[in-house]
């Protein structure tokens, strides 16, 4: 990250995504704070005094990627550099699967979305 701040990210994997999918902001914060709390064994509700803002998508409920994110099968060395290239610089592409800047998982933007709005925008050469 390019500034140092006090945050804490935290990923739900399978099931336990599974479980606060489709539920209300106020539901995914509160099990977020009670599972935290357990951690350093602080009370939920001296955690929730603390937090200033929460932020958090709901993959599985998004209709573009359903929960779904990319790897690398076995043989796909190399991959990443070839998918970005635009097609007749008029078909490009975006996503993590395209982002060669080693930040693959950044829920804060899509790093590879500036990358190809540059290409649309300047021209790939």
């Amino acid at each position: 990250m390019p500034n140092k701040l006090p945050i804490i990210t935290g990923w739900d994997p399978f099931r336990c995504a599974e479980r606060l999918s489709g539920n209300s902001r106020t539901f995914v914060i509160d099990q977020c704070l009670r599972t935290l709390a357990t951690l350093p064994h602080t009370g939920s509700e001296q955690l929730a005094q603390l937090l200033n803002a929460a932020y958090f998508h709901d993959w599985q409920n998004d209709p573009f990627s359903r929960g779904a994110y990319s790897y690398g099968a076995v043989g796909s060395d190399g991959a990443q550099q070839t998918l970005p290239t635009p097609v007749e610089n008029t078909l490009f592409f975006a996503g993590e699967a395209t982002d060669t800047t080693g930040h693959r998982n950044c829920p804060w933007r899509d790093c590879s979305g500036g990358r190809a709005a540059r290409e649309i925008l300047l021209g790939f050469h």
